[in-house]
């Protein structure tokens, strides 16, 4: 039996911030996999800018199951795009609608904001679909 893939773009080339005054408690999206093939693996790219203060990393929730982690870019620079790919079973995601979940990280260095700001774009979900 032929197993296909497709993806789905989350989130496109537009940048969303995590962090103080900006998805202070995460940012949550939603986006659908019908078709997908349960018993084959996906993954989630995501590009990524900032978390360079933190020494946390930032956890990853499809459907309020933690799928994956972002790591920080502790002493890197905040300008700089970097591409991280979480990767998780088929089972993971629904036949349909699913939410994805990504939680802001803390800032240990300042007495004046709360979190250590970052952001995202260019978010993709591959996934093994049936034939």
């Amino acid at each position: 039996m032929p197993v296909v893939s497709d993806f789905t773009t989350i989130l496109g080339d537009s940048n969303v911030k995590i962090g103080d005054n900006s998805n202070e408690s995460g940012w949550t999206q939603s986006f659908n996999t019908g078709g997908r093939h349960s018993p084959g693996t996906a993954m989630i790219t995501f590009m990524i800018k900032g978390m360079t203060v933190t020494t946390s990393n930032a956890t990853v929730f499809v459907n309020d199951k933690n799928v994956g982690t972002l790591f920080n870019n502790r002493g890197g620079n905040a300008n700089h795009w970097q591409t991280q790919t979480v990767s998780l079973n088929g089972s993971s995601l629904n036949n349909g609608n699913n939410v994805i979940r990504v939680t802001p990280v803390t800032n240990q260095t300042s007495s004046t904001d709360d979190f250590d700001d970052y952001f995202l774009r260019n978010v993709i979900c591959h996934f093994h679909q049936s034939a």
